[in-house]
């Protein structure tokens, strides 16, 4: 071969790299707020190297939002979180929008929420004026075609793995003509402004705490507090106490409730750290982690025990309706 020939072939290897890594234009952030990130179900076996869950911080408004495009269960969406955003979109495609209650709008028309809608190149986007909940998530046709990092698409800011959403920023996807729109009844639409009781599952440092701390624990409300996002939520009320009173840091997992040294609980989330070193009364049952991430501020919530049977039964149902394989 000459070295004409491998010029040539450099030159067409080059153009073809660049051709296929172009992303697609599909849809350009014109105005982001606050927190808005791409998520999907999350980095489920990442765990053991110490790298977070991270994923939908609402499972079930995220399922939702899948279900009803025909998606993948674990297509990427955009978690937003308290509305503001507003996007482009420079395709022809079908979206829907679940989760915490804002002003959907098209070109400036209302648009309603939990259901498939049809979208055209050049259609103005606004989500904003929050009403219910905290975070809503957009899913389109197919998913959004951002980068995937430990097997998940999810942006964990904690880990510096991906980034938010900025004015300016093209999300790639693909484009739609056609679709078989799916419908979801009514009765599955959250009231996110009511109070939540939160089933546990106890750990084996449940006996860690005697009858009376259990008690207190199980019959108190307790209230949200400010220091709450993605990673944990931090809870206000009457102190319990643990008979241990220091351990050594251990794997926890998303949900865990650590009782911190001053006696209140700390809820697990999404992006938690992998290890630990507060006592664990127990394990928050995961279809409720989803209620929680919708809470507001001094929202009011309980606790009530659940046995892993019957909380395996409603996990089983949930993932075999989404088909969720996990």
């Amino acid at each position: 071969m000459s070295i004409c020939e491998v010029v040539v072939n450099y030159e067409k290897l080059l153009f073809y790299t660049i051709f296929i890594q172009r992303p697609l234009m599909s849809f350009k952030v014109i105005k982001s707020s606050f927190l808005h990130t791409i998520q999907d179900y999350g980095r489920i076996n990442h765990g053991e190297h110490g790298i977070s869950q991270s994923g939908a911080m609402d499972e079930h408004a995220y399922c939702w939002s899948n279900y009803l495009l025909a998606n993948h269960s674990n297509d990427a969406v955009i978690e937003i979180t308290f509305g503001g955003l507003v996007l482009e979109s420079q395709i022809n495609t079908f979206v829907a929008l679940t989760g915490a209650e804002l002003d959907f709008k098209i070109n400036d028309k209302p648009v309603q929420m939990w259901l498939g809608v049809q979208i055209h190149k050049g259609d103005i986007l606004s989500l904003d004026n929050l009403k219910s909940g905290i975070r809503s998530y957009l899913a389109v046709k197919g998913g959004f075609d951002t980068p995937v990092l430990f097997d998940s698409r999810s942006v964990n800011l904690r880990e510096h793995i991906g980034t938010e959403l900025i004015a300016g920023d093209v999300i790639p996807c693909k484009k739609y003509s056609e679709i078989a729109y799916r419908i979801m009844p009514k009765k599955y639409i959250p009231n996110y402004k009511q109070d939540i009781v939160l089933r546990l599952l106890p750990t084996y440092q449940f006996n860690d705490f005697d009858i009376k701390q259990r008690d207190l624990f199980f019959k108190q409300d307790y209230s949200i507090t400010n220091i709450s996002d993605r990673i944990g939520c931090r809870l206000n009320g009457t102190p319990i106490m643990s008979k241990k009173k220091q351990m050594i840091s251990e794997g926890i997992s998303y949900g865990s409730v650590e009782i911190s040294t001053d006696g209140l609980p700390i809820i697990l989330l999404k992006d938690a750290p992998s290890i630990g070193g507060y006592p664990k009364i127990g394990t928050v049952f995961t279809l409720d982690l989803a209620k929680l991430a919708q809470r507001q501020t001094n929202a009011k919530l309980r606790f009530e025990l659940i046995d892993i049977p019957q909380a395996q039964k409603k996990r089983k149902k949930f993932n075999i309706f989404f088909k969720i394989n996990t």
